[in-house]
C-alpha cells in the first residue's frame, strides 16, 4: 500500500490528537509513504504553533524536530 500524508496527517505521527491512531496504523502498514516538498516547512510551522500554544513541551518540540 502507498500512503500519501499531507501535513495535518504528518503531525498526527508525532502529536496525540484525533485521528492519530488511524494515521499511525496506516504508516506502519504502508510499503511506501509520500508527501509534498512543502510539508517540511508546514510541519515545522505546525509544531512551532503547537509549542507556542502549550500543546507541545520544549523538550517534546526538540525531540520531534530531530526525529526522522
Amino acid at each position: 500500500m502507498i500512503v500519501y500524508l499531507d501535513t495535518s496527517a504528518l503531525v498526527k505521527l508525532y502529536i496525540d490528537e484525533a485521528g492519530a491512531p488511524i494515521v499511525r496504523r496506516a504508516a506502519r502498514e504502508a510499503e511506501l509513504m509520500a508527501t509534498s516538498e512543502i510539508a517540511y516547512v508546514e510541519m515545522r510551522a505546525a509544531l512551532a504553533r503547537r509549542h507556542r500554544e502549550g500543546d507541545l513541551s520544549a523538550r517534546g518540540h526538540r525531540r520531534v524536530l530531530v526525529a526522522r
